[in-house]
């Protein structure tokens, strides 16, 4: 039953950015003492919740709250649920995250009772699922968002959603892969899914000590960042990982920013590519520009036809024949290094 001694709720706000207040808050609204802290219901309210053989204070989620702090008053809460995840009992975790869930529901309802409407959830790794038991009790009410960081793969290949984060657990759900196959899930799992330089490895992890740890703690790294970043990080769109893994997904537009400042009404796939150390943000891809030419009007339309399956990586061919004159140049923003590999004409059809 929650209040739990192991589930505890921490404070932070521009008032007490590094000194947490301890948030109690049970079953009987009487016993609360939000309205003894720094809480303000009229703020943005963002719950972070850590995973496996760890607590609130993990550094690439401290980096989280911080960044955000430096922007402007939030109510940050982080949970700790410790006592409840110690290596090298996982298995105990996989049980515990069910009643971990039940009881920041329980936590989201007393803030609700305070008029809080912008309630946003961010759950690293086992905490990503966790904000599944959350949503799963909480119902029929839906949480405004969740922000999932690399959700843990163990003990969640199941096609059971109410077992796992997706994207049915809030009004919009994003997702960041930076470690799937190892710790992190590779499946989609939000409205909208971000796949950090691939979702698999992350540059600059080989030259780390803990590597998996390094390409895992990445997701947070990258979502911190995202919140204040000038640069942003930008990504394009591909249909499945698995077209993107036979490199069927070259840079290309549109773009859309990714991290905290993604537009709530994305969704699919995207790619995303960093820096190898911080700062990770790379901004806008931009692309070359490609000049065509061809040698006649009469020779534009068979050689686009006959060349039409490798023009169209980079290309909208039925625009090009709709608009390409003789000896037109046409450009279009493609990724220079792949046309070399993947698209040649032969020389002797064009100038």
């Amino acid at each position: 039953l929650c209040p739990d001694p192991d589930v505890n709720f921490f404070l932070y706000t521009k008032y007490n950015p590094e000194n947490p207040q301890f948030v109690r808050i049970g079953s009987d609204p009487l016993v609360s003492n939000l309205k003894d802290t720094a809480y303000n219901s009229s703020n943005p309210t963002k719950i972070i919740i850590h995973g496996y053989n760890s607590n609130m204070n993990i550094a690439v989620l401290v980096e989280v709250r911080r960044e955000y702090l430096r922007t402007k008053d939030y109510n940050i809460f982080t949970v700790d649920w410790s006592p409840l995840n110690q290596a090298p009992c996982y298995l105990g975790a996989l049980v515990n995250i069910r009643h971990v869930g039940a009881c920041c529901a329980q936590f989201v309802q007393r803030l609700r009772e305070t008029g809080a409407k912008d309630i946003h959830v961010i759950g690293f790794s086992l905490g990503a699922h966790i904000t599944n038991f959350m949503a799963v009790a909480l119902r029929p009410y839906k949480l405004p968002r969740i922000t999932g960081l690399d959700p843990a793969l163990p003990g969640f290949v199941t096609p059971v959603n109410d077992d796992k984060l997706d994207r049915s657990d809030a009004i919009f759900v994003d997702v960041y892969h930076t470690n799937a196959f190892i710790q992190g899930v590779v499946e989609r799992s939000g409205h909208v899914d971000f796949y950090l330089n691939g979702g698999v490895l992350q540059p600059g992890c080989w030259a780390e000590n803990r590597f998996f740890a390094c390409n895992h703690h990445r997701a947070p790294l990258y979502f911190a960042e995202s919140i204040n970043t000038e640069k942003g990080f930008w990504g394009w769109a591909c249909p499945s990982f698995w077209q993107f893994v036979t490199g069927g997904c070259p840079p290309h537009e549109p773009q859309i920013l990714m991290g905290d400042r993604v537009d709530p009404t994305a969704s699919g796939m995207y790619l995303v590519i960093t820096e190898s150390v911080p700062p990770y943000a790379v901004g806008r891809y931009e692309g070359s520009n490609v000049e065509i030419y061809f040698k006649s009007n009469q020779d534009r339309l068979a050689i686009l036809k006959n060349y039409k399956e490798e023009v169209s990586k980079f290309f909208d061919v039925d625009d090009l024949i709709d608009r390409v004159h003789g000896n037109e140049s046409v450009q279009a923003e493609v990724n220079l290094e792949l046309a070399d590999d993947t698209f040649q004409l032969a020389n002797d059809d064009l100038v």
